[in-house]
């Protein structure tokens, strides 16, 4: 799988490619949707830092899994989103914790749990 995130903020960027590298997958840092490869499978997209004409080369990656994200605290932000025909907002916490599943359409191999002690 090919990700790219267009992540500005070089520590969040950090967070995201360390679950990148855990899950050995392929990620590519932008600044703009423009910028994403076309062969990109999923693009994550810091929304928060959202310029005009974003939302329009967003709508125009067809074939890839779009993820928006953002503070949860902003309202503007999420309007925003839905308003575009982007989809929801993920929280920008929801994504780090949910960053292994998505990554890995199947997160069974890292998540084994213990068998049951009766």
């Amino acid at each position: 799988m090919k990700v790219a995130a267009v992540v500005r903020d070089l520590m969040l960027f950090s967070r995201i490619e360390s679950a990148a590298r855990v899950a050995g997958i392929e990620l590519a840092r932008v600044d703009a949707p423009a910028d994403v490869p076309r062969d990109a499978d999923l693009v994550l997209v810091d929304w928060s830092a959202r310029e005009p004409g974003w939302a329009d080369v967003l709508r125009s990656l067809h074939g890839s899994r779009l993820i928006l994200f953002g503070p949860h605290t902003d309202l503007e932000a999420h309007a925003a989103a839905k308003a575009a025909g982007l989809g929801p907002m993920w929280a920008r916490s929801k994504l780090l914790s949910s960053l292994p599943s998505v990554l890995v359409p199947d997160p069974t191999p890292l998540h084994r749990t213990s068998p049951q002690i009766p």
